[in-house]
């Protein structure tokens, strides 16, 4: 179960509509830093200039299964244990529980929890299945053990109803809210890096950065940092002549 991808545990939940990507994007403000989005960057193609920042939440996933034998039993256990959960989670303010709906999180209620489709195991007819997403935010002294110790202990320390087995699937993630709000200083960091980069092969040459309306971007740099980014590039040329 932990190498699952997030995105495959989120597509758990059952109802097609439900089933979008949410690898990147949980909401408007809040992205999710994956793991192969690391990987789409060529360390080489990565700009020098970086603001290193710790992400603001630890996610994962959490798959609910129930194998009674009965459908409507499976269905009253794994409903009563979602509520208990959405309960537990309404009391802690280190806890967030959601489900993914269309590429957003969307907070798990105890109102809400009688209307969710539940999915089946695909190699288990008589298995139900529902999909949670738990969010805890990083705190200023946190290591990835304790804010992950959170998470699992958050998800043991409910009490699965009759047959329900919930548990921590897939890879630990991080997300950054609003990334947009950043850009004003990694501009402002390039700007002074071109300045001395000018300086630095004196008065003949300038510098030329290109890029700067591409949006900001992030990768992993730790266990629970960021480096973000606005890819650019830079390039010394011959100063422009003035008169």
């Amino acid at each position: 179960m932990k190498s699952l991808a997030f995105a495959a545990a989120v597509a758990l939940l059952a109802s097609p509509a439900l089933a979008q990507d949410a690898s990147n994007y949980v909401g408007i403000d809040e992205i999710i830093v994956t793991g192969s989005r690391a990987i789409e960057w060529d360390p080489d193609d990565i700009p020098v200039i970086q603001l290193e920042r710790r992400a603001d939440n630890l996610i994962v996933a959490v798959r609910v299964v129930n194998d009674t034998r009965d459908a409507p039993g499976r269905r009253d256990e794994i409903t009563r244990t979602l509520r208990a959960m959405a309960r537990a989670a309404a009391g802690r303010p280190d806890i967030d529980l959601s489900i993914e709906d269309d590429g957003t999180l969307v907070p798990l209620t105890e109102d809400m929890v009688s209307t969710l489709t539940l999915g089946m195991d695909p190699g288990r007819s008589d298995t139900s299945v529902a999909s949670l997403v738990v969010k805890t935010p990083i705190r200023e002294a946190d290591t990835l053990d304790a804010a992950s110790e959170r998470i699992e202990d958050f998800v043991d320390g409910v009490a699965p109803v009759g047959r329900s087995l919930a548990e921590v699937i897939g890879d630990w993630q991080l997300s950054v809210v609003n990334p947009a709000q950043y850009r004003t200083p990694i501009l402002a960091a390039i700007s002074a890096d071109a300045r001395t980069t000018a300086a630095a092969f004196g008065e003949g040459y300038a510098v030329q950065v290109e890029g700067m309306s591409n949006r900001v971007t992030w990768r992993q740099s730790g266990p629970l940092e960021l480096a973000l980014f606005i890819p650019y590039d830079m390039t010394v040329v011959p100063a422009p002549e003035t008169r």
